[in-house]
């Protein structure tokens, strides 16, 4: 493994250039979350719609914090991005205000990014009591799936993979699904994810139907993800959203339980909702900011929902749809470039192997 071969200097160098970086609203949690950090590395915290008690939180918290803020309320890509401004730091560790890391994950994760341009973490998601808490973890871990994305957290990479995605970090338009956005960029310009098993956080158990809500609001970035034609749209809407979405309860039946497909057909409805609910209404008033390049990318296989892996057809049209808005992203040819600070010279990598799957 290529980063077995870097040693601590350069991992303490690499420390030094790290920010974790935290989109924050009124989880008060995120106490927790700062208290897991174990290295001393930039705390960013990217504040949207704070509630009082939070900012209470902030300036009575001991460790030095980096805070900026946006108006946008709930837009996690906007607030990403306005946390990568606020750093100069080359190493960009994204994290939720509800999860916590394991002992070392940050130094393992750190470690990784300097021979890899982007690492990927591994969630592990709580549970209670409750029979949806249990359902919610079996789903989360079936949407998951096998194939390694850039769903954060948790997530490093080297901030100079933007300017070979388009120029930007998050789409500050969809407001959801921005790193599902991200993994697409990355996909067509070849920067493959390496897969960190062992760097483990821990995400809090979700309660009630608060995970629905968060698969309305997955709608609702699809439908904005679509119109812009960053995602693309199926040719033949509803017989493609009824094909996709029976192939993939039946998937989930068989990997996670009958009981976890029922409970994902409800999230499939909460999610259709939310796109619905964003055709018609329009929730963060984003039509007026869209680019005049802006269209629709149709196909008749579009991206399934519950999949992040393009396909090839996919990959072009995604292609022709950024290029078409101004926004070309070609094939890195070198990934050296993207781990400047292992030390060694002629150091083997990872990300010359093709995107690995999960085991």
């Amino acid at each position: 493994m290529a980063t077995d071969l870097v040693d601590e200097a350069a991992v303490e160098k690499g420390i030094a250039r790290t920010s974790v970086v935290i989109a924050l609203r009124d989880d008060l949690r995120i106490a927790d979350c700062i208290d897991s950090i174990d290295e001393d590395v930039e705390i960013v915290l990217a504040l949207n719609g704070p509630s009082d008690a939070v900012k209470k939180l902030i300036a009575e918290h001991p460790r030095p914090l980096t805070v900026t803020e946006i108006e946008d309320v709930g837009n996690l890509g906007a607030a990403y991005n306005a946390g990568a401004a606020a750093t100069g730091n080359q190493y960009l560790l994204l994290m939720d205000s509800d999860c916590t890391f394991a002992p070392g994950v940050v130094r393992m994760m750190v470690r990784a990014v300097l021979t890899e341009p982007v690492v990927k973490g591994q969630v592990v998601y709580g549970d209670s009591d409750g029979l949806l808490s249990k359902l919610t973890a079996r789903v989360r871990e079936f949407d998951e799936g096998d194939y390694v994305s850039a769903l954060s957290p948790p997530l490093i990479y080297n901030r100079a993979i933007a300017d070979h995605i388009g120029g930007y970090h998050f789409d500050e338009l969809i407001h959801w699904c921005e790193d599902r956005e991200f993994d697409f960029r990355l996909q067509l310009a070849g920067i493959p994810v390496f897969y960190l098993p062992e760097a483990r956080i821990f995400h809090d158990a979700q309660h009630g139907f608060a995970n629905m809500r968060s698969y309305f609001r997955y709608g609702v970035g699809e439908g904005i993800a679509q119109e812009t034609g960053v995602f693309t749209t199926p040719a033949v809407p509803v017989v493609w959203r009824l094909f996709e979405a029976s192939r993939t309860l039946v998937q989930c039946a068989r990997a996670k339980g009958v009981g976890a497909a029922a409970y994902y057909a409800l999230l499939k409805a909460a999610f259709h909702t939310g796109t619905a609910h964003h055709l018609l209404n329009d929730p963060y008033q984003v039509r007026d900011r869209y680019p005049v390049a802006a269209k629709r990318a149709r196909m008749v296989r579009s991206i399934p929902q519950h999949s992040t892996r393009l396909s090839k057809a996919q990959l072009r049209r995604l292609r022709r749809a950024h290029w078409e808005a101004g926004r070309k992203i070609e094939k890195v040819a070198d990934l050296s470039v993207f781990h400047p600070d292992a030390a060694g010279p002629g150091r083997p990598s990872a990300v010359d192997e093709p995107r690995q799957q999960q085991a």
